[in-house]
């Protein structure tokens, strides 16, 4: 099922709809912007890092503090952009990190939701790996996609 599709859902049963933007305006401004939450653990969100890990620029569970690293565009191409950093979120070697976006498979997710629209799953499309929490400040891993699985949910809201 395609995220913006049910986002789109979301959005307008928690308010009304934004108006079209302005011809010249960047779409990406446009776009709505959401924070996805541990289901597990609520204090922590995705956030984009820009630290020198392995993967550089990891995408770790952080402690949610709003800013815009942990803001995200979900797209209804599959992918998932730092508002911050223009990156997508990229499996590398089993781990998320950011890289700049283009038509790659490691950067397209399917969102499988467990409650109509709420808590969701992403797994990497064209595989059985969902992202999965790995510890607070601890990059996502993804791991085999399990339903029962509490550290592969997450709650997708407006940022």
């Amino acid at each position: 099922m395609k995220f913006g599709r049910i986002l789109a859902a979301v959005a307008v049963a928690g308010s009304a709809l934004l108006a079209a933007p302005a011809a010249n305006a960047d779409p990406l401004v446009a776009q709505q912007q959401w924070k996805i939450e541990s289901l597990t653990r609520s204090s922590d969100v995705w956030d984009q890092s820009n630290w020198a890990w392995d993967p550089d620029f990891p995408v770790i569970a952080h402690e949610s503090h709003g800013g815009a690293n942990q803001k995200w565009y979900i797209s209804n191409d599959g992918t998932i952009k730092s508002v911050e950093h223009g990156w997508c979120v990229t499996a590398i070697d089993g781990k998320l990190a950011g890289r700049p976006c283009g038509d790659f498979d490691n950067q397209k997710w399917k969102g499988v939701d467990h409650d109509g629209y709420h808590n969701w799953q992403f797994k990497l499309e064209g595989s059985n790996r969902c992202v999965t929490h790995n510890g607070e400040f601890k990059e996502l891993i993804l791991t085999e996609c399990e339903d029962r699985r509490q550290d592969q949910r997450w709650i997708i809201s407006k940022a």
